[in-house]
């Protein structure tokens, strides 16, 4: 019979309620992993959980279980005698070790006639009859063997799981995930401390931005089994523009911190989070300098966890890696409405003060205005998002002025007439240069990018707008560039 053997980490060294309690979770959260299985049975004894079904689905989703150390497929044998396990090992392994160095591992519990090495000498010399040659010190294949009371579980596979504590047995906390890199892995990491972890996100970006970053939120959060998790949606339009005319320049990339700040503060009180986690790394950028953060929490009466505060880059992308999240994190555009080209690397209390009187408002506004979604509604309300619907124009308007999105040598082989090229970071500093007075209409290749950016001007007060070029009456001009 096959059984998936599921090894328990950290929680071993736990006592009396403390390790029940986190048992029953464990437990909970390896039964809504298997339930990605169909059909799947799981029992838990100490230090232990059992789970029958599809194997190899148990043995990929079992091994994303916070608190679990280790997963294995094993072949149960219920035996009397050490005989009975030789020969189970025989038939299993023997074609395995033929002509092969291999080495017997045994772990044993509970109260039996022979001992551990009893069991790996008998299962050793069945196996060297087979035609196998024993090494323990550089084998080729190495077996393992498991006794607990009269069941032997044999396995060769180890699959690591991520360790730590059961979800939920350390409280919760509120993280502020960007999309980005580093703020999943923030996230990643306080779940894996056994932490519920809700996610607060402040969409800049239009609609394309918001579904990219969410659809990060959805990878991070299929690692929470057992904790139907919140994430709050703001549209932090109105904090943008609040720090552009109310804060000088160089403390903009402090005062969109702080505003974050205040706004996740106040979302963790309305789904009762005790903590903020960032992915902040010191150093990384200006705004993460000691003293930089120090003013940005300046007055936030909760903790504030920074898991990626000693790791390099590199640490941060392997990890992200791991959890799934790096290759859509990459994508994601960063938007630079509030980053300034000279940025101060700390702010008074006088400085702070003033840029909480300019953000108030505004963060009142961005909470009022927040959708709440659990995990499991996330991918039908990443769906449902659209683009405000007089986004798109048939034409450009009269005297707007037209922007091309698309890279350099496809504007010089074929633009629309009159249009200028900016890059898609670079776009509101475009419009700072020429004036927001003017009606600004974009295109790009597909017209998701230019719907994108204008959307995330239009949250900035700008005319914005975006077409595609196949409804304008330059679609045979096209047809013949890109043709060529």
């Amino acid at each position: 019979m096959e059984v998936v053997l599921v090894r328990v980490g950290e929680l071993t060294v736990k006592r009396g309620w403390t390790r029940v309690e986190m048992e029953r979770l464990l437990l909970r959260a390896v039964r809504e992993a298997a339930e990605e299985c169909g059909g799947a049975k799981v029992a838990g004894e100490p230090g232990r959980v059992y789970a029958w079904g599809d194997v190899d689905c148990l043995k990929k989703a079992l091994s994303r279980v916070f608190g679990v150390k280790s997963v294995s497929p094993a072949h149960v044998v219920k035996f009397s005698t050490t005989a009975e396990i030789a020969e189970a090992a025989a038939r299993l392994w023997g074609d395995v070790v033929r002509g092969r160095r291999f080495a017997v591992r045994v772990h044993r519990v509970g109260s039996h006639s022979f001992t551990s090495r009893d069991v790996a000498a008998e299962v050793g010399a069945t196996l060297v009859s087979a035609g196998g040659r024993v090494d323990l010190e550089s084998p080729e294949v190495e077996l393992y063997v498991e006794v607990r009371g009269d069941k032997a579980f044999l396995y060769t596979e180890v699959v690591e799981g991520p360790g730590g504590l059961p979800l939920g047995s350390e409280g919760k906390v509120l993280a502020l995930v960007s999309g980005g890199i580093d703020s999943p892995v923030a996230a990643w990491m306080m779940m894996r401390r056994g932490a519920h972890v809700d996610v607060f996100h402040c969409n800049l970006g239009g609609t394309l931005a918001l579904r990219l970053a969410l659809e990060v939120i959805r990878i991070l959060l299929s690692w929470s089994y057992g904790y139907n998790a919140r994430v709050v949606v703001a549209d932090c339009g109105p904090l943008a523009r609040a720090i552009r005319k109310g804060v000088r320049e160089g403390l903009w990339n402090i005062a969109f911190r702080r505003a974050l700040y205040l706004a996740a503060a106040e979302a963790a009180q309305m789904v009762k989070a005790t903590a903020l986690v960032t992915g902040e790394s010191l150093g990384q950028v200006s705004s993460q300098t000691l003293q930089a953060l120090a003013a940005a929490e300046r007055g936030i009466d909760m903790p504030v966890l920074r898991p990626l505060i000693g790791m390099d880059k590199d640490e941060i992308v392997k990890l992200a890696q791991r959890v799934g999240t790096y290759e859509l994190s990459a994508k994601l555009p960063e938007y630079c409405a509030i980053f300034s080209r000279r940025p101060k690397k700390w702010a008074t209390r006088e400085e702070i003060e003033e840029i909480d009187l300019a953000v108030r408002d505004a963060v009142g506004e961005a909470l009022k205005t927040a959708k709440v979604v659990r995990k499991r509604e996330l991918g039908d309300y990443i769906k449902s998002l659209a683009p405000p619907p007089d986004l798109e124009v048939e034409e450009p308007p009269p005297d707007a002025v037209i922007v091309d999105l698309r890279d350099e040598k496809s504007y010089k082989r074929w633009h629309l007439p009159g249009a200028v090229r900016a890059d898609p970071d670079d776009a509101l500093s475009l419009v700072d240069r020429l004036g927001r007075d003017k009606v600004y209409v974009f295109y790009c290749y597909g017209g998701g990018l230019s719907l994108d950016v204008a959307e995330s001007l239009r949250k900035l007060g700008v005319k914005a707008f975006s077409i595609r070029l196949w409804r304008t009456s330059s679609q045979g001009q096209l047809r013949d560039s890109t043709s060529q």
